[in-house]
């Protein structure tokens, strides 16, 4: 088996490095993408899972649709706005 150049690694090291980095930057944005969870009455808590999905899937009263699987809990992406 052939000896790699010390210059072959370091450049190797260094994409896998910034292939890091960009990963965990598209990671981030995608997370802190999620708007905040307005104030309202529907909103106070917040509100358990299921009471979200019964809004945000079936589009009752002009709410925006909800454009992703059902997670855990709404709070682990959307912050409620204090």
């Amino acid at each position: 088996m052939a000896k790699k150049n010390q210059g072959t690694l370091n450049f190797y090291r260094l994409m896998m490095v910034m292939g890091v980095v960009v990963m965990g930057s598209i990671g981030y944005g995608l997370v802190s993408a999620a708007p905040d969870i307005s104030l309202g009455e529907h909103h106070v808590g917040p509100p358990p899972q299921e009471q979200c999905i019964v809004c945000h899937v079936q589009k009752i009263a002009e709410t925006p649709i909800m454009p992703h699987r059902p997670m855990g809990t709404c709070t682990f992406c959307h912050t409620p706005t204090e």
